[in-house]
C-alpha cells in the first residue's frame, strides 16, 4: 500500500514510532528472531511478538528474519493436512504516526475562543495516526 498526500507539503514525510506486532499459533514452541533496525521482543507465554522499528528511513529498509520450533504433538502433526484457520495464521497488526501531516487535506481556518480575556495564537499541529492495520497472510 502507499501513502498519497496534498502536494502543498514541503519536504519528505517522517513516518515515524513504527511497531509491527506479529502473533504466533499455539503450536509454536519458541521463536529467535533478529532485526536490522529496531527491536524486536517475543513473548513465550503470549506468543506475540512486537517490533519496535521506530522511525522509517527511505535508505535503510527494515528487515526481520528468524527460526521457529514447534510442538512435536500428534495432534499437531495430524492437523498440519487439514486446513488452515484465522487462528492458526492471525493478522499482522501494524501502527506508526506521522507528524505535522493531514492526510485528509483538512486545515484550520479560524478559532474563536469566547469567556478569556487574552488572545490566544492559533497554532495547529496535525499528527496522523494509523489506527491498527492489518496484514493478513495467506
Amino acid at each position: 500500500s502507499s501513502l498519497i498526500y496534498s502536494s502543498s507539503r514541503k519536504g519528505p514525510l517522517l513516518i515515524e514510532d513504527v511497531t509491527v506486532v506479529i502473533p504466533f499459533p499455539k503450536f509454536v514452541r519458541t521463536v529467535n528472531l533478529n532485526v536490522t533496525t529496531g527491536q524486536v521482543i517475543y513473548d513465550e507465554a503470549g506468543k506475540i511478538a512486537k517490533w519496535n522499528i521506530g522511525q522509517l528511513d527511505e535508505k535503510k529498509r527494515p528487515q526481520l528474519n528468524g527460526t521457529m520450533v514447534l510442538e512435536e504433538d500428534e495432534e499437531v502433526m495430524a492437523s498440519s493436512s487439514t486446513p488452515v484457520s484465522g487462528e492458526e495464521q492471525p493478522p499482522l497488526l501494524v501502527n506508526w504516526k506521522i507528524l505535522l501531516a493531514s492526510v485528509s487535506g483538512l486545515n484550520v481556518s479560524g478559532l474563536s475562543v469566547t469567556g478569556e480575556h487574552y488572545k490566544p495564537y492559533k497554532g495547529v499541529r496535525n499528527i496522523t495516526k494509523s489506527g491498527t492495520f492489518q496484514i493478513r497472510c495467506t
